[in-house]
């Protein structure tokens, strides 16, 4: 029998799974697809004869142009059923949380309803505007503890163990492109019917008017990545290794970051157990008493400074001049250039390991990791950052006016991050070639 020109098939029938030939050229997505049929050499259109002669088009002579996708539904399904599973779990969780902190907490956020706790939960920034009859007030808060971001990812993860079905690497891309935009564009509808106005009554002749409104550019932002990292972390396997080398090299990133933070949290922790006086040096002491909260998020902020990242943490601000001329104790000192030195020997390992794993590639494989690693080291950033600016005239906060900050600055952490890591791993990615 006679094989496709292209596609490497036989006349009736595919050498890889016998599926119909005709099947396969009606499940396919083309453009500017060009049939030419093998009886009378005339160009026509898609379909199942030929509009001249009317023989069968199995007999294609040639395929031009073909873009080899499958169905855009086969990715539409899963994707849907997974981010609209990961939200209705949210949901619920959004109604323990509800119920168990509703004599625990404030005024303010017993007046939350449980979507905008999914809101909240997902990190996305909460813009106020309350009125009282004799004031009135606006604030912006974003709190970016980074134990919260647990709770969607968790979500997320479940609902993609259920139905995600990965085939090969594309599948992969395509289900977390699905699945991060799906759950994004979700968030963004929430959001807009959560834009509301509540009263509060915070004494008998005291309401209070809060409305509530949301960032949704970063609300997508946060649903996108929090959903493509989720799906990816699930279907990418090592059989996968080396189908796409930009994939490949993201994975390996996102698992050098992943052991840096564990390793961070588990030295801190280990220090915090022995003697926490270092929290209060770092202006962190009064949160001591939830020690594997304040430890996690500090560990996000010590991993950025890793990289020579200046972070900041109320009003001190850190950066490898506090361990040059800074008023930092000596430990302290030593513990921040012992995570220093983590970082620079696990970054050269991995260079050196890079030239091994991708030995035949024209590819600039310290370029790719370096942008990877920076971009993820961004998005920490993004996530873990804290503040609250703005002055909320009302309740516990009454005549409340500050600029609380943590974190780090987004332009700064891609830009050192990208130049440090480059520097190491070359230097790892050189050692290399003296085997």
């Amino acid at each position: 029998m006679r094989k496709l020109d292209n596609n490497k098939k036989y006349l009736n029938y595919s050498t890889t799974d016998g599926t119909n030939t005709q099947d396969i050229l009606r499940d396919k997505l083309t453009l500017k697809q060009k049939l030419v049929c093998n009886h009378c050499e005339v160009e026509t259109k898609e379909g199942l004869y030929c509009k001249n002669c009317g023989k069968s088009l199995d007999e294609v002579k040639s395929i031009d142009s073909v873009q080899d996708f499958k169905p855009f539904k086969s990715y539409l399904k899963p994707a849907l059923l997974t981010s609209i599973s990961s939200v209705l779990i949210l949901f619920l969780i959004s109604l323990g949380l509800k119920l168990l902190t509703n004599s625990n907490v404030g005024e303010l956020i017993k007046s939350m309803n449980p979507l905008q706790i999914i809101l909240g939960v997902n990190l996305g920034t909460i813009n106020l505007n309350t009125a009282t009859i004799m004031s009135s007030g606006r604030s912006s808060i974003h709190l970016g503890v980074i134990l919260i971001a647990l709770i969607p990812l968790f979500a997320l993860l479940l609902s993609n163990m259920i139905f995600i079905k990965n085939k090969n690497h594309k599948d992969v891309l395509y289900n977390s492109l699905g699945v991060g935009f799906i759950y994004a564009i979700i968030l963004v509808i929430i959001s807009i019917f959560s834009s509301t106005t509540s009263n509060v009554h915070y004494t008998v002749n005291n309401v209070v008017a809060i409305s509530y409104g949301y960032n949704m550019i970063e609300l997508f932002i946060n649903g996108f990545i929090l959903g493509f990292i989720s799906t990816y972390l699930i279907g990418y396997k090592k059989r996968y290794f080396g189908q796409n080398i930009y994939l490949d090299i993201l994975k390996i990133a996102i698992n050098t970051i992943l052991i840096l933070y564990v390793v961070i949290f588990i030295i801190l922790l280990g220090v915090s157990m022995i003697d926490n006086n270092y929290l209060y040096q770092l202006g962190l002491y009064s949160y001591s008493k939830n020690p594997i909260i304040i430890i996690s998020q500090l560990a996000a902020y010590i991993l950025m400074f890793a990289s020579i990242v200046p972070i900041t943490i109320g009003s001190n601000n850190l950066s490898i001049l506090s361990i040059i001329n800074g008023n930092l104790s000596f430990d302290v000192k030593i513990l921040l250039l012992a995570i220093i030195f983590l970082s620079l020997l696990v970054l050269i390992l991995i260079g050196y390991s890079l030239k091994n794993k991708f030995k035949n590639t024209s590819f600039n494989i310290v370029l790719i990791f370096s942008i990877c690693y920076s971009i993820i080291l961004t998005i920490i950033s993004s996530f873990s950052a804290i503040y609250l600016n703005g002055s909320i005239p009302f309740m516990q906060l009454n005549n409340y006016s500050s600029s609380t900050y943590m974190g780090a600055s987004i332009i700064t952490t891609f830009i050192i991050s990208f130049i440090y890591s480059y520097i190491i791993l070359k230097i790892g990615y050189t050692l290399s070639d003296f085997e």
